[in-house]
């Protein structure tokens, strides 16, 4: 069995977020997920500490299962500091963070996939953000950011049925 590590890099820009998609094999690396994406962020934004201003959110969305014979785990993550919408990108328009489909057919495309994986994505960390009683968002997302996430989050991440 092959485990990959589905890896979003998302960043709010105007109405829209922006988002762009990255596959890692973890077959091999027996790491822990959050610190290979942590590794990757600091690599690639030549960021040496944990200190550093230049802030980031990581968060486990989802798992799903990939005939015949792969397990992809799927993580977020976010930045309002860090380029992440540098190269090639995909948006999404907020607007269609918010609605919550009472019954949506499987995704017809990649792109279509990916669109839902963003949705569920972004309503997880917009309910991080409102329930999030001890502030430790706040030094990681702009106030702005933070608005359009509280306005998000009654769109919970689920389904209804």
């Amino acid at each position: 069995m092959q485990t990959l590590l589905e890896i979003f890099y998302t960043r709010m820009m105007a109405e829209e977020v922006r988002y762009r998609r990255k596959l890692v094999n973890l077959s091999e690396a027996r790491e822990d997920p959050e610190r290979v994406i942590e590794s990757l962020i600091r690599q690639r934004y030549h960021i040496s500490s944990v200190t550093s201003e230049d802030e980031f959110v990581i968060h486990s969305t989802s798992w799903r299962y990939k005939p015949p014979d792969q397990i992809i785990l799927t993580y977020v993550a976010y930045s309002d500091e860090l380029a992440f919408d540098q190269g090639e990108f995909q948006n999404l328009p907020l607007e269609e963070l918010k609605p919550i489909p009472v019954s949506r057919p499987r995704p017809g495309s990649p792109i279509e996939l990916e669109r839902q994986v963003i949705t569920h994505a972004m309503r997880h960390i917009a309910f991080l953000v409102k329930t999030d009683d001890q502030d430790s968002l706040k030094d990681v997302l702009k106030p702005e950011t933070r608005e359009i996430f509280e306005a998000l989050w009654v769109a919970l991440a689920g389904r209804v049925f």
